[in-house]
């Protein structure tokens, strides 16, 4: 596929995670839980909710057609952009509330149908239980955690990882630590870690 579809997320890394699968401080992740925690409390009886088939509207079926999203998500802010990677344009659709972005939908190669959803505000509800925010200690337990990659270009210093129990949900995960770039780091180093983006792709 000649095409990329990252929109500084869906790049290299992810696809090749997906396929090859058939150090911080207390008081950063505490700042960004309630910068996190403020954004939720605004929501209203129209959230968007994130579940393992779908998110909000958008299901595995769904085009990409930015009328249709517009339709679908009244009351939001939608509208059509162009991203560029590697000097190539391509069109995403964004959705936010105001102007706080909420979620990046991304094509498929053909431009027709969606390849995956970048989810970036707790406003849009995690069926699973997690909050943009939370530690990765809070998500996984300990020595039971999913399949984890270290991110590259655009996710470097960040570690991506399958959200406990599922196969099409992605969890990023910021932090800090002193060993060297594109390794997971420990699990105990790990534990500190906030997730900081979602990353939902349909189920064919």
């Amino acid at each position: 596929m000649t095409f990329k579809w990252t929109n500084a997320l869906l790049f290299s890394t992810v696809i090749v995670f997906i396929a090859a699968c058939d150090n911080g401080t207390d008081e950063d992740y505490q700042e960004m839980n309630k910068h996190r925690t403020a954004s939720s409390s605004s929501t209203s009886d129209t959230a968007i909710v994130l579940d393992v088939d779908k998110v909000g509207p958008i299901n595995a079926n769904t085009p990409f057609n930015i009328h249709r999203f517009t339709v679908d998500f009244n009351g939001f802010n939608v509208s059509q952009q162009t991203s560029f990677q590697e000097g190539e344009a391509y069109p995403v659709i964004r959705i936010a509330k105001g102007a706080k972005t909420l979620m990046t939908v991304n094509p498929n190669s053909d431009q027709t149908g969606i390849y995956s959803v970048l989810i970036e505000d707790n406003l849009v509800k995690n069926k699973l239980g997690h909050r943009l925010g939370s530690l990765f200690s809070e998500i996984y337990s300990y020595g039971k955690v999913e399949k984890c990659l270290a991110g590259q270009e655009e996710l470097s210093g960040k570690t991506i990882c399958y959200a406990p129990k599922t196969h099409n949900i992605l969890y990023i995960f910021v932090g800090r630590w002193n060993g060297p770039d594109g390794e997971v780091p420990p699990e105990k180093i790990l534990s500190t870690w906030a997730l900081d983006a979602i990353i939902w792709k349909p189920i064919k």
